[in-house]
């Protein structure tokens, strides 16, 4: 689910009933990934197709693309986000992403 908070375009993604949060932006062309499929664990870019794993954010295809990701919280019935504390995600190679 795609939705806006704060003025930033995120990407809930809810797998085994965890929740995972995004940046609803492909790292390729920045095409948003809410118009894309979730097909088991995996996110698709609807503009080329590029893969994510949905637990991770790690690329699938390409390897070496990661999603920006965002701390999750749940309390009782709600989704809070960490949007000041994007969490890097480590690509297949190793390289960290989103450092600041």
């Amino acid at each position: 689910m795609g939705l806006d908070v704060g003025g930033n375009s995120i990407l809930l993604v809810n797998i085994d009933d965890h929740i995972y949060a995004y940046a609803d932006a492909c790292p390729h062309q920045k095409s948003r990934l809410s118009e894309g499929s979730l097909i088991g664990k995996t996110l698709r870019c609807a503009r080329h197709l590029w893969e994510f794993d949905a637990c991770t954010g790690n690329g699938i295809n390409p390897q070496n693309a990661c999603l920006k990701a965002f701390p999750v919280s749940i309390e009782s019935r709600d989704i809070l986000l960490d949007l000041d504390d994007e969490r890097p995600t480590e690509s297949a190679s190793g390289s960290r992403e989103n450092e600041r």
